[in-house]
């Protein structure tokens, strides 16, 4: 399974988890844009192909369903982010959303209530 996915591609899975196993008219419909009904059959094929989704046989039509939930992906996108960005450091990126301003006092309180959490068990 390729380990990314384009926006678009993450776009579709998005709506897969949300909305649940979908067939390519139901994902253009929750979509609610002007993408041609090819345009999203091609992407959610792509989705099939890398593995990140698979289908079933309903009547003329396919159902596209999810092969990985969105937590595992989160993870595998997050270890990739810290592996090729902060050398396999999470503490850096952690400074890094701190030094940018992208992490409000309150989620400061939450991380750091975390960490004290997963110290004590």
């Amino acid at each position: 399974m390729s380990k990314l996915l384009t926006p678009t591609e993450l776009e579709l899975m998005k709506l897969l988890w949300s909305h649940g196993p979908s067939t390519a008219r139901e994902a253009r419909e929750a979509l609610g844009d002007d993408r041609a009904h090819t345009t999203v059959s091609t992407i959610l094929r792509i989705l099939v192909d890398k593995g990140f989704a698979h289908t079933t046989a309903e009547g003329r039509s396919h159902r596209y369903h999810p092969s990985i939930d969105r937590r595992s992906y989160r993870s595998r996108q997050l270890k990739h982010l810290v592996g090729s960005l902060f050398e396999g450091s999470a503490s850096a990126l952690v400074r890094q959303l701190v030094d940018d301003g992208e992490l409000p006092p309150d989620e400061l309180e939450r991380l750091s209530a975390l960490l004290e959490d997963d110290g004590e068990s």
